[in-house]
């Protein structure tokens, strides 16, 4: 398993434990919500996400550890390199041959330089 389907699992997994869940909709809300303890609230996290606010400091201390880890795992350049190509992927640069929107994504721990060796050599794979 690499660094990013341990972060995705770990993130899947703080979601359950949160109790967090997505609506689109007053339908998609009603359905989807997930039970409140006496005198809570739901609270939107934004893009669709919604939990209990009681929850809010175990989602965020969450979070930070989840980071801390994934951050600690992307010191090993294999890791870094499989993550770069990942994210290249996911943002379809091969298909665009644009790197901007996966720079974004990855965030200044990456450099574009580093991005574009990614980049360049697995095209050179492909080809």
């Amino acid at each position: 398993m690499n660094a990013n389907d341990i972060k995705n699992k770990q993130v899947n997994e703080l979601v359950t434990e949160v109790k967090m869940f997505f609506a689109f909709s007053n339908e998609q809300f009603i359905k989807n919500k997930t039970p409140l303890k006496d005198g809570d609230k739901y609270l939107s996290i934004g893009a669709g996400g919604y939990m209990p606010k009681s929850n809010l400091n175990a989602f965020n201390t969450g979070m930070k550890k989840i980071q801390a880890t994934f951050k600690k795992a992307m010191q090993d350049q294999k890791a870094r390199k499989a993550h770069i190509a990942y994210e290249l992927n996911n943002h379809e640069a091969y298909y665009t041959n644009n790197i901007e929107s996966t720079l974004d994504a990855l965030g200044s721990d990456f450099t574009s330089q580093e991005v574009l060796n990614v980049f360049d050599g697995r095209r050179k794979l492909t080809a």
